[in-house]
């Protein structure tokens, strides 16, 4: 495992002895005399670690700590080294003036006080560095009667509701707009303008009902993925509990101010970013803030030091998080705009999600089409000129080349095959904010992943338990042979504070941890409700942090009363003197204790919470706790992988993306995680821990993240730095999420994906993705369906560049052959609209190709039309254009310049294109073999009503006089239907040629 760590002086912090498991003895010369310090350190590493046993003297800088089983000896020396590095509290001035709330108040030396959320908002400083009475001062409030209403109403009006800013949604117009942005759509503009100017109105019309229908379905489907996605970022209503008036009262949590001393219980979720003044046993879930997994121990201790990390302020309650165990009392510091919550969306707002690859490409082509255009029409205008033709007839014929440039489609055709393709996505699951997303999820080239509540449950299970018979992993199988673990489940559910309603346990109230047992309990076929009710509860001594364990005294039906104990392994075995066995209870020797404390370093290795549970009579000894009992076993719990997250895992690298793991936990957590899902793709695993990485040089941070697979400890900021990072160098970076901690990373990532299920509102806004049921694995049919995509677009694009092409070649030629035998701009327009939108759409909705999820995705330096098809492309425009002019010639010789020679030519060159479609298509159609040239549904239905539309001039007399085209007579026909079949025919021999360097080339 790779761990990062900037260079620090060896003055500050040296380790004396590591060599003795479970122990760890550190010296630190500036701990002499400083006792703040000293206190700084004990807190910070009594924080970081769930089970720590630290004995620290600042007389001589000696620092003894005793390790549980799953702690890395290196992440606590850092984190010491973290601490002595940052300058010790200044001592409290003995006056302290009050001071209006919305200043700056006075911060101890070291606190920076950060910038407001926004403009006037006010001051967001670092509150856990202050001392409490320094806060219930500058607050103007009581530790026991809180505010008066009329002081909370006058706090209302001056900071305002206690709800975070939200950025308003873009306008109907402006979603409209947005749509005709792009350049080919300029053009088209630009077209009709002329076409008005020089009276052809009819091809003005014609021009701008193509226009407009591209933007309304744009418009219409991105409108319906915003409202879908609105529908389910449901904002809370929820109360909050503060004292006011030395009262205890429910009020909304909009109504929360600044001084408001909140009552925190289980369930609850924390209004306000807060001080705890006093707690019992309180932990608090701030996964959704922090990605610690774990819940976080709160205390009301009097200092920290400025610097200390988010996750690890033990004395602050932040709004968002929720309330997992115990009970406080809290002052709010900071409401709406001013949390940390707010911080997180200011950053995620300031952030800037890059183009889609599939917008940047169609600009590019775009610009190249116009410009390619131009230089058509300044040439044939040149050889009108040179010809003797005036200049507004020039300028009409040149309007009728543009129409022939311009591929009317191209905007249709992107517009609608993405729209399609998110409504097939919304179908799976998979909710896409804008359009050009669908095209970028099949473009990833990396994907990083949160892991709490995304790859994880982000809730505690029961994986294991360990008795004198053995390890049961799973723990039920076997439960009535083994009479220890039946007891260790009976009392999981007895010594347990969960509430049972309908036979399943409520999360209100509860801890992950109860919730968790009681899951074990009920699935090892415990009736939990019966067995209550035989063996009620009668008293309860709750664990605290100098008693590692609860203890719970029950009576059962003859009136024995029982003690049952659940708690620290180590701490429960001190207890026991007994364990229960297949045969009975026997005596617990020292060699058993050796096995146990061996199984609960192995379950700990593994990032477990390991708790032991034991029972006895109801004789404490003098000093009140239990004793003599006897051992029933283990269990061992964690918050389970998702159910598909291996699977998902391995198709992704299956497709060439790679995964990147980050996470706000510690970095053994991350690594175990990261290991049991392969995230390194078999090679090995490369851990880097984040703390520092915002010293770094960008560069040198792009080349970390390169080689990396897991981040762990990382802040928002620092996801947002490493994403950057991965985009830097040049790959298109997604990243999954679910909490405000993931904001700004998602927010900037080329696709942003929320958790639709369990994510929070934060999360949803700023993705341009979400998952409407957490399930990952239909991500995996979201990126096929983007890599289909791309590849059917650029297909289509390549059959409009060909088919536009010929008729550019087309009009050149008729231009210099003679007067009066170019195609008319409205004629021009109707092939375009016959042989372009339908065909091309039809090709761009083929099923995904075999082999989209086993090749990696594109490289993003690749043009949509790579040069090395440039060559193939124009010898087939070139064709399709031959056929076409072959057929003109000879109706020039029958007929001269006219309506009928220009029907004919129009049959050749609509038909030679529509026939030409069927030759684009992925799979090879050798042999004439028409299972295969008919294969796409979507295309042949395309294809009938395009031939259709292409008949309509010649079944309506009045359609044809407006086009200035006749119908052609049988023979003629014959004529135009064989020579339009050459383009077809040309594709079928070079396919049949070179079928393997073609077919492998092509699906690429």
């Amino acid at each position: 495992m790779l761990h990062y760590r900037p260079a620090v002086s060896s003055e500050l912090l040296t380790v004396e002895h590591d060599r003795v498991p479970g122990r760890l003895r550190l010296r630190a010369p500036a701990l002499r005399g400083s006792s703040p310090r000293a206190a700084a350190l004990a807190e910070a590493l009594r924080t970081a670690l769930r089970e720590v046993r630290l004995d620290l003297r600042p007389t001589t800088g000696s620092i003894l700590i005793r390790l549980d089983a799953g702690a890395a000896a290196e992440d606590i020396v850092d984190r010491a080294r973290r601490v002595l590095e940052t300058p010790p509290p200044a001592p409290q001035r003995s006056e302290r003036a009050r001071i209006e709330i919305g200043t700056r108040p006075p911060v101890q030396a070291g606190a920076k006080p950060r910038p407001a959320a926004r403009p006037g908002a006010g001051i967001v400083t670092d509150w856990h560095a202050l001392e409490p009475n320094t806060l219930l001062s500058l607050m103007g409030v009581g530790a026991a009667e809180g505010l008066t209403e009329d002081a909370a109403r006058d706090r209302l009006a001056r900071f305002g509701p206690n709800t975070l800013s939200r950025r308003a949604p873009a306008s109907k117009f402006a979603l409209f707009a947005k749509q005709f942005n792009s350049l080919p759509v300029k053009l088209l503009f630009g077209s009709m303008a002329v076409s008005g100017a020089t009276g052809g109105f009819s091809d003005a019309a014609a021009t701008l009902a193509v226009v407009a229908l591209n933007g309304v379905l744009g418009f219409v489907t991105e409108g319906q993925a915003e409202r879908t996605i609105s529908r389910i970022t449901l904002a809370r209503h929820e109360d909050a509990t503060v004292i006011r008036d030395g009262v205890a009262r429910a009020v909304p949590r909009e109504a929360v101010v600044p001084g408001d001393l909140l009552e925190l219980s289980p369930g609850a979720e924390v209004a306000a970013d807060a001080r705890i003044l006093s707690a019992e046993d309180l932990m608090i879930d701030e996964s959704a803030l922090t990605g610690e997994s774990f819940p976080i121990g709160k205390r009301p201790v009097d200092a920290l030091p400025a610097a200390t990390p988010l996750a690890e302020r033990c004395n602050m309650a932040h709004a968002g998080t929720l309330v997992a165990a115990g009970a406080g009392r809290a002052l709010v510091v900071a409401s709406g705009d001013r949390t940390e919550a707010a911080q997180v969306q200011l950053l995620s707002e300031g952030s800037v999600r890059p183009r889609a690859l599939i917008e940047q490409d169609l600009e590019v082509l775009g610009a190249r089409l116009a410009k390619y255009s131009l230089m058509a029409c300044g040439l044939f205008f040149g050889i009108g000129f040179y010809r003797g033709y005036g200049a507004a007839v020039m300028l009409r014929e040149a309007l009728s080349l543009a129409v022939a440039a311009v591929p009317e489609g191209l905007p249709t055709v992107a517009t609608t095959t993405l729209a399609l393709g998110l409504r097939r996505m919304e179908r799976e699951g998979i909710l896409i904010r804008s359009l050009d997303v669908v095209e970028s999820l099949g473009e990833l080239q990396t994907l990083c992943l949160d892991k709490t509540g995304t790859l994880t449950e982000n809730r505690m299970q029961v994986f294991a338990a360990v008795t004198a018979q053995g390890r049961h992993e799973p723990p039920t199988p076997g439960l009535d042979g083994d009479c220890a673990l039946r007891s260790l489940a009976e009392i999981a559910a007895l010594n347990n504070d969960a509430i049972l309603r309908d036979g399943a346990p409520l999360a209100d109230g509860a801890s992950g941890t109860e919730l968790a047992l009681m899951r074990f309990a009920i699935e090892a076929g415990v009736d939990v409700a019966t067995l209550r009710a035989a063996r009620p509860r009668v008293e309860t001594v709750e664990r605290s942090s100098s008693r590692r364990f609860m203890s719970t005294l029950h009576t059962g039906a003859d009136g024995a009363r029982v003690t049952l104990v659940k708690g620290a392994p180590e701490d429960v075995q001190a207890l026991c003197v007994r364990q229960r066995a297949i045969d009975g209870d026997r005596p617990l020797q020292d060699a058993d204790r050796e096995a146990l404390r061996a199984e609960n370093r192995a379950l700990s290795l593994r990032q477990a919470r390991v708790l032991a549970f034991a029972e006895g009579d109801a004789a404490p000894d003098g000093d009140g706790e239990p004793q003599g009992l006897t051992w029933l076993g283990m269990v061992a719990m964690a918050d389970p992988i998702r159910p598909g997250a291996r699977a998902f895992i391995k198709a992704l690298h299956g497709a060439g993306i790679e995964t990147v793991l980050i996470t706000g936990d510690q970095a053994a957590t991350a690594e175990a995680v990261a290991r049991d899902l392969d995230m390194s793709d078999g090679a090995p695993l490369r851990v880097v821990d984040a703390s520092h990485i915002e010293a770094l040089d960008p560069e040198l941070l792009a080349g970390l993240a390169a080689g990396a697979h897991v981040f762990a400890r990382v802040n928002p900021r620092q996801k947002l730095l490493i994403v950057r990072a991965l985009q830097t160098s040049g790959r298109v970076v997604g990243m999954t999420g679910d909490g405000v901690n993931d904001g700004p990373a998602l927010k900037a990532a080329h696709v942003g994906i929320a958790m639709g299920a369990s994510g929070t509102d934060l999360a949803r806004e700023v993705a341009n993705v979400v998952i409407r049921d957490d399930d990952l694995p239909t991500l995996i049919k979201a990126i096929e369906q983007g890599r289909a995509i791309y590849r059917n677009i650029r297909r289509s694009i390549e059959f409009l560049v060909v088919t536009n092409l010929s008729e550019i070649i087309v009009e050149m030629i008729e231009a210099a052959h003679g007067p009066g035998e170019i195609e008319t701009p409205l004629e021009l327009l109707w092939i375009n609209l016959a042989t372009d939108v339908a065909p091309a759409i039809g090709l761009a909705l083929a099923d995904p190709d075999p082999d989209a999820m086993r090749s990696p995705p594109r490289d993003r330096g690749e043009s949509i039309i790579p040069r090395a098809d440039l060559r193939r492309m124009g010898a087939d425009s070139a064709v399709i254009a031959a056929s076409a002019l072959a057929v003109h010639f000879l109706g020039m010789a029958r007929y001269g310049p006219g309506p009928q020679t220009r029907g004919m030519t129009f049959l050749t060159l609509s038909l030679g294109q529509l026939l030409y479609t069927l030759g684009c298509q992925r799979s090879d159609p050798r042999g004439l073999r028409l299972g295969r040239l008919l294969e796409n549904r979507t295309l042949d239905a395309a294809l009938l009503a395009s031939i259709g539309f292409t008949a309509l001039p010649f079944l309506s007399p009045a359609i044809g006089r407006l086009l200035r085209i006749t119908p052609p007579g049988a023979g003629d026909l014959a004529i135009a239907v064989g020579a339009s079949t050459a383009p077809l025919v040309r594709v079928l021999l070079r396919r049949g040629l070179r079928f393997g360097d073609e077919i492998t080339r092509e699906a690429s």
